[in-house]
């Protein structure tokens, strides 16, 4: 479990969340923070317990953080609590997980197990990270997908389009093909 904390925390930090809080009375649990989001994590060790805890357990701490919620302000509309257990999980809890996060009440909620390494801990974490890469595109000759694309006027024409003729040319060339 201390794995998953540590590095849920840290992925958190990398994604320029200020994370803080220890371990105490609500299980493993810490707080992330950025200038838009603020959040609550709290980790088990299996599904079923995540199952079996997590309303009491997320009710209990944003009731002891209310303060805090209170004073961040616009903030607090975009509370998360994520709650992530190591140990894959049966389809009956894969199931159970999906309605805790379909639940809408209060609070935004990411109910993810089979969090044991960094692929599934950033899967479960990826509706709190920033995209990851920005699409490639090649480099794109502009003149020649015209001539791939406008086949239904002629060649004359486009020719003269993609020249650098005098558009009162163009215009009347487009004129007397009409």
């Amino acid at each position: 479990m201390t794995n998953v904390r540590e590095e849920a925390a840290r992925r958190l930090q990398e994604a320029s969340f200020d994370v803080t809080g220890t371990p105490g009375q609500h299980g493993d649990a810490f707080i992330f923070e950025n200038d838009t989001v603020l959040g609550f994590a709290l980790l088990y060790d299996t599904a079923a317990d995540l199952i079996g805890r997590w309303n009491a357990d997320a009710d209990a701490l944003i009731a002891t953080r209310r303060f805090q919620l209170k004073a961040s302000g616009n903030k607090a509309w975009n509370t998360y609590v994520l709650f992530l257990a190591a140990g894959q999980p049966t389809s009956n809890e894969a199931v159970a997980l999906s309605l805790i996060e379909e639940d809408l009440a209060g609070y935004r909620k990411i109910a993810r197990a089979g969090c044991d390494n960094l692929a599934d801990l950033d899967r479960a974490l990826l509706p709190l990270l920033p995209v990851q890469s920005a699409p490639v595109l090649d480099a794109v000759d502009s003149k020649v997908e015209v001539r791939q694309r406008a086949t239904e006027i002629s060649s004359r024409l486009l020719e003269a389009f993609l020249s650098d003729a005098d558009e009162q040319i163009v215009l009347q060339m487009l004129e007397q093909e009409a």
